[in-house]
């Protein structure tokens, strides 16, 4: 493609269309020490391109220009990690690093970050979705995953004055599906009990299935979290999966930074004091070998906390064995929820219950369960209205 070239008044800047297509301004302004400096703005089109060069000339006119450093968007997102996400938790840290080095870098790390364009990034994303011959497609949802990392990096780039305008503004992402949910009600919940008898994750199941915790949740549940008496956890504690070396992490908060009060029924009590029994046992038996430092309620047989993949291959097998398939680890806190929203309990109660920011949002997403609350409350009211009006 021949290269075109257009001229500004005198002073005003020079637009190109550079070998890869792309279009480039140029134009000169004065730094604080007096001395002229050249810098250039980059777009996908000409017509763009001579809007960022007027945008441009008239900060440099106003006193406002940003002379934007050359960093790729490897070296900028080294430095967004290590200087602006220090307060963020470790395992969001370590999960931002994560896809940063195994999807974006590959894809877009090499390129200067000034000249980074929103067609770029939508073209990336595109591929992602679509997948290539070294990496299969990513679903809606880990691309905009990867679309919130981005996003908030280059944001930071625009307020420390690194470059003009986020570039991954205004992208159009793929829409993600809510996963359908598949609680396990009425029989099936018998049928469960019956299935998970014996197994090593037994108890953990059970405490799940009548708590509404998260995984992360009941492998982080504490001794000194329990009240054997009250029937109250303290749910402040949570061990995640880490993408460092390490493996996993413990964080001394939940999900959303906040620690709630769940109650449990007696039934549930007695199990934790069973827990209680067998877990002194296999530390007498362990001897020195014993390991619990965080004294976590639920571990192996030599005091270590429970792993997430093994806890959910074991499910996977035994809701699979009862025709349950679709049902995943997760499904039990969905499950406690429903199971709750139908006995009566309010939606306040579930929401409270299960950590969830507000009551909107626990309906929203237990909108099938409400509906069919309403239905049983039609029958109900047509069964009262018969039986007092005769009719």
């Amino acid at each position: 493609m021949p290269r075109k070239t257009t001229r500004n008044a005198q002073g005003g800047g020079t637009i190109r269309q550079r070998p890869d297509g792309r279009w480039e301004a140029r134009f000169t302004y004065t730094d604080d020490l007096g001395q002229k400096k050249r810098a250039s703005v980059y777009a996908d089109t000409q017509k763009e391109c001579r809007q960022k060069l007027t945008a441009a000339l008239k900060s440099v006119d106003e006193g406002s220009y940003i002379k934007t450093q050359r960093y790729t968007v490897s070296q900028w997102l080294d430095e967004w990690l290590s200087t602006y996400c220090k307060d963020l938790k470790p395992a969001t840290v370590s999960g931002y690093r994560s896809k940063i080095e195994t999807r974006i870098k590959p894809y877009i790390g090499n390129s200067t970050l000034s000249a980074l364009t929103n067609v770029q990034i939508q073209k990336f994303y595109n591929k992602l979705q679509a997948g290539d011959k070294e990496r299969g497609p990513l679903s809606p949802k880990s691309i905009q995953s990867i679309h919130g990392i981005l996003h908030k990096a280059l944001d930071q780039a625009v307020s420390a004055r690194v470059i003009h305008s986020n570039p991954a503004d205004h992208i159009k992402l793929p829409k993600i599906k809510r996963p359908d949910l598949a609680p396990i009600m009425d029989d099936n919940v018998s049928r469960f009990l019956e299935a998970i008898k014996g197994d090593r994750f037994e108890r953990v199941f059970i405490v799940d299935l009548f708590s509404g915790l998260r995984q992360s949740e009941i492998i982080g549940l504490r001794w000194s979290d329990v009240d054997l008496e009250t029937g109250l956890l303290t749910i402040r504690h949570q061990i995640q999966k880490s993408y460092s070396d390490s493996g996993y992490v413990f964080l001394d908060e939940t999900k959303n930074g906040k620690q709630r009060i769940v109650a449990i029924a007696p039934s549930i009590v007695r199990v934790l004091k069973a827990q209680r029994v067998q877990q002194m046992e296999w530390k007498l038996a362990a001897g020195p070998a014993w390991s619990n430092p965080l004294d976590l309620v639920f571990t192996d047989e030599r005091g270590e906390h429970l792993k997430h993949r093994t806890i959910i291959n074991h499910f996977k097998k035994i809701v699979a064995s009862i025709g349950l398939e679709n049902t995943r680890f997760h499904d039990l806190r969905h499950s406690y929820a429903v199971n709750a929203l139908q006995a009566g309990d309010s939606v306040k109660a579930v929401q409270e219950q299960l950590g969830h920011y507000s009551s909107a949002f626990t309906m929203d997403v237990y909108a099938a369960v409400s509906d069919t609350m309403r239905k049983d409350s039609q029958k109900r009211m047509e069964g009262l209205f018969k039986a007092v009006s005769g009719l």
